[in-house]
């Protein structure tokens, strides 16, 4: 089954039109055992739009270590989630600096990052403080998977998703010998520091095994993948 990573123009477009209607849900459960709701002084809200299923973690840097878990979540297309966040000190004592990870699903992006901070309430009583990450989609070939838009405490994320069948590199509804000689072409150019000749979304298209280089390996993959579809196989990139 050729596996599509396909969002259309249509769909970007009305996406971008009008906001999606989403399902708001209650606070996230942390995963960090000591979380204190109490120390509460912020909020995080990720919203999704159709099309786009992802994996929101937040993890944070403390005088006590690095990347320590504090939320862990499968976040659907067309819906919100809000995650409680305890305020800190921004002291070499106390201080913790809050990272916010969404790893898109089923298509090979980049995932998207951000830090942030969050005050002490005790310290700082009325600075409650609320950010918002708002994603949408569009079909734009770019070499970079996502542009933000950042205003205060609100950033709107696009991801660029160009429409495309991963392995078709010719675009010909077909994946077979074809598709793994545009790939050595483009690999054999590329390594005379020579412009392959192939489109944004075309590259995406090439590089089946996910690791960000277009070349012999991705060729020898498109051809296992042909060979298993041609004899009634039942081929998986993965």
């Amino acid at each position: 089954m050729i596996q599509k990573r396909l969002i259309s123009a249509a769909l970007a477009a009305s996406v971008l039109a009008v906001m999606p209607a989403v399902n708001v849900f209650a606070a996230e459960t942390p995963v960090f055992p000591h979380f204190n709701k109490n120390d509460v002084n912020g909020s995080v809200t990720v919203t999704l739009p159709e099309g786009l299923n992802a994996k929101v973690s937040i993890t944070f840097d403390s005088p006590e270590g690095k990347d320590e878990p504090y939320y862990l979540t499968d976040l659907t297309e067309d819906s919100s989630a809000t995650f409680d966040i305890e305020g800190r000190d921004n002291t070499e004592a106390d201080y913790r600096y809050y990272h916010i990870i969404v790893t898109p699903e089923g298509v090979n992006l980049k995932p998207f990052t951000s830090e942030f901070t969050v005050p002490d309430g005790n310290d700082n009583p009325d600075s409650f403080r609320e950010y918002t990450y708002t994603f949408l989609v569009d079909d734009t070939a770019s070499e970079q998977d996502w542009a933000s838009v950042i205003d205060g405490y609100k950033e709107t994320i696009t991801y660029h998703i160009p429409a495309f069948t991963l392995g078709d590199v010719n675009e010909d509804g077909k994946i077979d010998a074809k598709d793994a000689s545009h790939v050595l072409i483009y690999y054999a150019a590329s390594s005379t520091g020579v412009e392959g000749g192939l489109s944004e979304s075309q590259k995406k298209a090439a590089n089946v095994n996910g690791d960000k280089l277009i070349d012999a390996k991705d060729a020898s993959r498109i051809l296992v993948y042909y060979a298993a579809a041609s004899t009634g196989g039942n081929p998986s990139w993965d």
